[in-house]
């Protein structure tokens, strides 16, 4: 038994290094590959994301919440760069921000599952996720991870609006896995095309200057926004943020 357990454990080992876990269907008895992307996995034993979860919990467990920011590092900073942005547009609309440095659309999942999300009923969620998966999943497998987020936000909330946002480019234009992103990004509108509550948008263009290069003053270091790429960001998603809640669009920020 000892040895049965320990191959089980090497096995499954194996597979998350390839990115895959291999289920077996009770109807079909064949292993089918279920990607590492939709698998939920915590990050519990890092001290600082295990302290935010646990500090997101409790805020969640005070109710009122009517708009959620879901995603990486990226959606994070607004608490912390964009956070006058963030206050200026979602101050006055009960947003939480769920954003988490580093995770991968697993992770991001792992928190749903584990968060207690019957505690509030959103009205509208803008996603984020997925650009920490990129050089180790395929662009199949990143675009499930991001379905089965979007999936479990539906599950929990029925009648929520989401924004889904296309992964953002990043880093130089020279950088192989823009056209990855892209490629990911391609898959999205076929997958949720049959999604009513879903909104795809690209607002990649935001970020590129006439030369096709991020500049530093909107991406201070090729990934995440400066206070001012907050600010333009904040202002192009503004009417359909507006629209979702049933709000009336705030000005742009000056």
């Amino acid at each position: 038994m000892r040895v049965l357990k320990r191959s089980l454990v090497l096995f499954l080992a194996a597979m998350a290094v390839s990115g895959s876990l291999f289920a077996v269907r009770a109807d079909e008895g064949a292993p089918q590959r279920v990607p590492m992307t939709v698998y939920p996995v915590d990050r519990l034993s890092e001290a600082h994301w295990k302290a935010r979860h646990e500090a997101k919990k409790q805020r969640l467990t005070e109710g009122s919440v009517d708009l959620l920011l879901l995603g990486d590092s990226i959606t994070n900073y607004w608490d912390t760069t964009g956070l006058a942005v963030e206050e200026y547009y979602y101050g006055d609309r009960n947003c939480v921000d769920l954003g988490f440095g580093s995770d991968k659309t697993q992770h991001l999942l792992w928190r749903l599952n584990d968060s207690p999300m019957d505690k509030i009923h959103p009205k509208a969620a803008m996603i984020l996720i997925g650009i920490n998966n990129i050089r180790e999943n395929t662009e199949e497998d990143i675009a499930l991870g991001i379905k089965a987020n979007v999936d479990k936000i539906v599950t929990l909330y029925p009648d929520i609006k989401i924004l889904l946002l296309d992964m953002f480019p990043v880093n130089g234009k020279n950088d192989p896995i823009w056209e990855k992103i892209a490629a990911t990004n391609a898959l999205l509108p076929e997958m949720f095309k049959d999604y009513p509550n879903v909104k795809i948008m690209d607002i990649s263009h935001i970020w590129l200057d006439e030369n096709g290069d991020i500049p530093k003053d909107l991406m201070y270091d090729g990934v995440h926004p400066t206070e001012y790429g907050y600010k333009i960001w904040g202002a192009e998603v503004e009417p359909v943020i507006a629209e979702m809640l049933g709000d009336t669009p705030k000005p742009k920020m000056e």
